[in-house]
């Protein structure tokens, strides 16, 4: 006799699965598509695609746009067969399983974000080039573009259209200010890949020869400018300092006791930041006109060490272009001295220094160009050979044989803070 038990019913051992997603819905299966083909035009007949393809929107949402796109002319693709290869191969990455949605976010507000998180990153210059850059250039172009539709294409369509009337290295930055931004982009997942890298400029063409000043033409400038220029310019020409570089110059820096100086900061618009590069934090020799130019702007009292050697009666930087603008430029303008600034006088002292046998290595460390076989250093023992020859040397030409009588200069003490 068999013993029939009672059916029992068993609890289940797990909670009832959730939505997948937020707000209870389940998540869409995603379809395999083959999309649509259809011809248009008339005597230009092409081959348009239309297909679904899934983006991330202006909220954040997934979401799917329709698609249209030209795949090649009639011409091109003679048979239906043949534009259905081309779609099926334009399509292969949406239907991975793999394929991220690409957002729909504009241009101008990427860049609003990458300003404020990638840009404060950046050396002050920098920061006021690429700004400057993307507001008269970028903007205009692809402003109201969304990221993933600008293309290598459109991109060089833009390149080729500033080369008409821009120089070649201004087209150069606007490249490299886009792809920096577009890389960003990548990199954060706004984009699969960034287009600027698939573009070319066109070979350089010749530059015309820089403008080399003689001794004679320097001396005449020299003999002509106003203060503070005039020693700006004869500092620039002995010492090879960038203009940033010598009016952020202060009296800690300098040791005219010693004759040397210490590149520690620049300035750029009255912005105060570090050097260049690691190289450009250098000490550089003062023959003795460099030492006398700046005793000139030495204060009676040394209590100071802070303060800037170049300043304004307020005691604030001097700004170099309206140095240039307002002494500079229109003496050259009188001495019929075409295109000259501030960097000019830095290419010239490299000049100047070649044309007395200078070597080349003594030349980039007084300039403090980065060079892996120089060694730098912070104390005067440290420079270069030569170095110090090589400035007197470039005195001597300036100041020419009837004028080698340079005036004592005071005694000032040392006030180099190590």
């Amino acid at each position: 006799m068999h013993t029939v038990l009672p059916r029992t019913t068993l609890s289940a051992d797990a909670e009832p699965a959730e939505r997948a997603l937020k707000g209870g819905k389940l998540a869409r299966k995603k379809h395999f598509q083959h999309g649509s083909l259809f011809k248009r035009g008339k005597k230009n007949k092409v081959w348009v695609a239309r297909f679904w393809e899934p983006i991330i929107g202006t909220n954040g949402e997934p979401a799917r746009i329709r698609r249209s796109e030209i795949l090649g002319s009639v011409a091109e693709l003679p048979t239906k067969r043949e534009a259905e290869v081309v779609l099926s191969n334009r399509l292969r990455r949406i239907n991975s399983a793999n394929y991220n949605p690409r957002s729909c976010c504009l241009f101008r507000d990427f860049v609003e974000e990458w300003k404020t998180q990638a840009l404060p990153a950046l050396k002050y210059a920098t920061q006021k080039h690429y700004e400057y850059v993307i507001d008269i250039h970028l903007k205009p172009a692809f402003g109201n573009v969304q990221l993933r539709l600008i293309s290598r294409e459109s991109i060089q369509t833009l390149l080729g259209s500033k080369l008409k009337d821009l120089s070649w290295r201004t087209v150069k930055h606007i490249r490299t200010t886009l792809g920096t931004i577009l890389g960003t982009a990548e990199a954060w997942g706004y984009i699969e890949d960034n287009p600027v890298r698939k573009t070319r400029l066109p070979r350089r063409g010749p530059r015309p020869e820089k403008q080399v000043l003689s001794p004679e033409q320097l001396q005449s400038l020299l003999e002509k400018l106003p203060e503070p220029s005039k020693s700006l310019v004869w500092l620039l020409l002995l010492t090879g300092l960038r203009i940033g570089e010598l009016l952020a110059l202060r009296w800690q820096d300098v040791d005219l006791k010693a004759g040397v100086l210490r590149v520690r900061r620049t300035l750029y618009e009255g912005h105060f930041d570090e050097p260049k590069t690691r190289s450009s934090a250098r000490v550089v020799p003062l023959g003795p006109k460099g030492r006398l130019v700046l005793s000139k702007f030495k204060p009676e009292s040394t209590d100071n060490a802070e303060a800037l050697v170049f300043q304004s009666s307020l005691g604030t930087p001097l700004c170099r272009r309206n140095l240039s603008n307002r002494q500079l430029v229109p003496v050259c303008e009188e001495l019929k001295i075409e295109k000259l600034n501030w960097h000019s006088l830095r290419h010239a002292n490299a000049t100047l220094l070649d044309s007395v046998g200078t070597p080349l290595g003594t030349v980039q460390a007084l300039l403090g160009h980065s060079s892996p076989e120089i060694t730098r250093g912070v104390y005067l023992h440290s420079l270069p050979t030569g170095a110090r020859e090589a400035v007197e040397k470039l005195e001597a030409l300036l100041i020419g044989p009837n004028r080698t009588q340079i005036e004592e200069i005071p005694e000032t003490g040392s006030s180099l803070i190590q």
